[in-house]
């Protein structure tokens, strides 16, 4: 749930995440390009968190890239795809 989540905190994917599936979020176009997709237990650090009635969301930051991509994931898309990651 993002009202649980704070800047620094961690989630991982509960299944694959693929391009295709990306694309179809409600912020689609603040997505970057995922490539060949974010395996499950992928960690992704939260850089972003909005926890208002109606417009919950979360901006993460994919692992490898300098500067690192980022997905923004809305609360609904979070709860279907996303956990909080086991440090």
């Amino acid at each position: 749930m993002i009202v649980s989540l704070n800047q620094g905190s961690a989630v991982t994917p509960t299944r694959m995440i693929t391009r295709e599936m990306v694309r179809h979020w409600r912020y689609a176009s603040e997505c970057a390009d995922i490539g060949g997709g974010l395996m499950i237990g992928t960690q992704l650090k939260v850089l972003e968190v909005s926890k208002l009635a109606g417009q919950m969301w979360i901006v993460v930051a994919i692992p490898g890239g300098d500067p690192p991509k980022r997905l923004k994931i809305s609360g609904e898309e979070y709860a279907h795809n996303f956990k909080l990651a086991n440090l």
